[in-house]
């Protein structure tokens, strides 16, 4: 496998130094390559082979930290592009590489040559960090082919301006309406789903899922200005509208206790998701994080990870200390040799399973919820619309009702401290309303 390491020049100039790369991707191919990036003098770690950072919220922790960003993705990029090299490359190939990886002019020919979806590949390969970001993208990615067939042109990197993501959030909208009420293609659309197929027909969107694919795509563009496939993301022209959520709603205390107690005799594999939904609502974590826990993720009598979606923002690790009936539920299903906690079933099935035990366990409080398409206010039984995503609100609802310190809870939930989205799992309920009013007497 490829390896970097980076250490600097001992010449300095203007007051920083050159880092340079020791690259070795295959026995007798090592290069040691000028990558044309400077830091200041006396930032550098030798040991570690990076920047040292402060902690305080400088101008120059944020201009370190950018660089350290530069070089983290001149490692992913120089990794990458060892996959198709056969040893045979010159150190001037790889510093062409480099080069390429700035977008200076020399390179900018085989740059521009690159298509989109071959770049999009790339992307998810060195950047996607766990199976369910992959699959994230990869819908993204499936969605910008189908884009290209439907507009009858080849997806460019110099086609993407405002102007072109407007018409890919059209096509966003109207997707849905390419199928008939029974599912079925409409011929006149078929061409699409034959070149890139779906397992499920595309569904209508809402804004707040528009807004979750163009958010990823923004994603995908900054990492080409980053590694020299644009000069400029197009949306940074193109602002995009902000998810609207409605009041969270989430189980309470005694439905918890409800749920736990309830014997599903006549479906015995429907209580052994329950005791996973009521573990994950002890832990609070993402289903993508929660479904990659290990026994090796126990430490002492708490549960330590690093959350997938702040991976290459902070890197913190959340640690959340085992309740009582999370240290049974895992004993339950423990066994020896076994690496996972618990027996676990495909997410689709999983969601499946927590409406059905709701249902039967006669967990039917009427919560009203907006809908995403329509935006149009709507109550159902709460079982109707619970989902694996609740069991995380179940743990930040109900922890913030009893202390009401959003960044205590924030360490065990993964979220950056003073983070806009903790707001949406957790509610102000009417016992924390009382006990403010309390105090006017």
């Amino acid at each position: 496998m490829a390896t970097t390491k980076f250490e600097v020049s001992k010449k300095a100039k203007s007051g920083k130094c050159e880092v340079k790369v020791r690259f070795s991707y295959k026995r007798g191919s090592v290069f040691r390559l000028n990558t044309g990036i400077w830091v200041p003098v006396g930032s550098w770690n030798d040991k570690k082979g990076k920047l040292v950072i402060p902690r305080l919220h400088t101008k120059e922790q944020v201009e370190l930290s950018v660089l350290q960003s530069q070089i983290d993705e001149l490692s992913n990029y120089l990794v990458s592009a060892s996959i198709e090299a056969d040893g045979s490359e010159s150190s001037d190939y790889w510093k062409q590489k480099i080069d390429a990886f700035h977008g200076k002019e020399e390179s900018v020919q085989q740059t521009v040559e690159e298509t989109v979806d071959v770049a999009f590949e790339l992307f998810i390969t060195t950047r996607a960090n766990n199976d369910m970001r992959r699959r994230q993208m990869l819908v993204v990615k499936r969605i910008l082919l189908r884009f290209g067939l439907y507009i009858n042109k080849e997806v460019k990197f110099k086609d993407w301006d405002e102007n072109y993501l407007c018409k890919l959030e059209d096509f966003l909208k109207i997707e849905h309406t390419f199928f008939d009420s029974k599912g079925k293609c409409v011929k006149k659309w078929k061409r699409l789903y034959d070149a890139v197929p779906e397992t499920r027909k595309p569904q209508e969107r809402g804004g707040n899922a528009i807004y979750s694919i163009m958010k990823r795509l923004r994603t995908f563009f900054n990492w080409c200005v980053t590694t020299g496939r644009m000069s400029v993301s197009p949306f940074k022209k193109h602002p995009l509208k902000e998810c609207v959520y409605g009041t969270p709603f989430y189980l309470t205390p005694e439905e918890m206790t409800k749920l736990y107690n309830y014997k599903f005799n006549t479906r015995p594999a429907l209580a052994v998701q329950r005791d996973i939904f009521v573990l994950q609502s002890n832990l609070g974590m993402r289903v993508g994080d929660f479904y990659s826990l290990t026994t090796s993720n126990i430490v002492r009598d708490a549960i330590e990870y690093i959350p997938s979606k702040t991976l290459n923002e902070s890197g913190k690790v959340a640690r959340i200390p085992l309740t009582k009936r999370a240290k049974e539920i895992i004993e339950r299903y423990h066994k020896d040799g076994q690496m996972s906690l618990v027996p676990l079933i495909s997410e689709q099935h999983y969601n499946k399973a927590i409406k059905d035990m709701l249902r039967i366990a006669g967990i039917d409080r009427v919560v009203t919820v907006l809908n995403p398409t329509t935006r149009m206010e709507e109550k159902h039984p709460i079982w109707e619309v619970a989902s694996s995503h609740m069991a995380r609100r179940n743990f930040i609802g109900n922890l913030y009702a009893e202390v009401k310190d959003p960044d205590l809870i924030s360490s065990m939930t993964g979220h950056v401290e003073g983070s806009k989205a903790f707001a949406r799992y957790r509610t102000i309920d009417d016992s924390i309303k009382q006990s403010v009013l309390s105090a006017l007497g």
